[in-house]
């Protein structure tokens, strides 16, 4: 299953408008020590509220990209060290480098899975893929969304690289949001059933060429 198309509903007007200024400085538009405008000037420029632009600025100022002097205003900051938190930054990114990323990592994470598994991990897969399975015949869209989630991530243990992981938890999570508003129902996990188990007994017959075909597929999708 795909991201969704692009829509502004999905990602907060806050997100939009930090996503904004954060490109504006990696432009060069504001540098390193430059106040940018103040709120009266953002509201003008972006056509959104005093709250929404002070969002995006504790957003920014968050991820080290600005530093805010009370009384003096906001400042570009060093920005060669961003500490924003994983899930925040995959929050603000636009669907092409969401797809992107969630493409080479998922190809990655199916293959090693093939390779490392063990025997309980494929009994775990079938049990969610069942679960999945059930919830899309009794069109019960929460406990699908859950149960294709839960799969993932037993693929992701599976992999036995950590740090791949950990990547993928944190991408259920943004992935989670994104399919509970792009599928009220069952119909899109309907679809992909059939390629899901095809992918399961892929990684249970430890072929990572045919894992990585299915997955490929099921990314296709929509």
């Amino acid at each position: 299953m795909n991201y969704p198309s692009e829509k502004i509903e999905v990602i907060k007007l806050a997100d939009q408008v930090a996503v904004k200024l954060q490109q504006l400085i990696s432009s060069g538009e504001y540098k390193k020590g430059d106040k940018i405008p103040t709120e009266p000037e953002l509201m003008e420029r972006f056509g959104v509220g005093r709250s929404t632009i002070r969002e995006s600025v504790r957003i920014l100022a968050n991820a080290g990209l600005v530093s805010v002097q009370q009384g003096k205003g906001t400042f570009v900051a060093d920005a060669s060290v961003v500490t924003e938190p994983l899930h925040q930054r995959l929050r603000r990114a636009n669907t092409k480098e969401l797809n992107e990323v969630r493409h080479m990592l998922e190809i990655t994470m199916v293959q090693k899975a093939a390779e490392n598994r063990t025997e309980k991990e494929v009994k775990q897969m079938r049990a969610f893929l069942n679960q999945r399975k059930k919830a899309i015949e009794s069109q019960l869209q929460q406990e699908c969304l859950e149960a294709d989630i839960a799969f993932h991530v037993v693929i992701a243990e599976a992999s036995k690289n950590m740090v791949l992981m950990d990547l993928f938890k944190t991408f259920a999570k943004v992935i989670s949001d994104y399919f509970q508003k792009e599928y009220p129902d069952t119909k899109a996990y309907m679809r992909s059933q059939a390629l899901h188990e095809k992918l399961c007994e892929a990684i249970a017959d430890r072929n990572p060429k045919k894992a990585a075909d299915y997955m490929n597929q099921i990314l296709g999708l929509d």
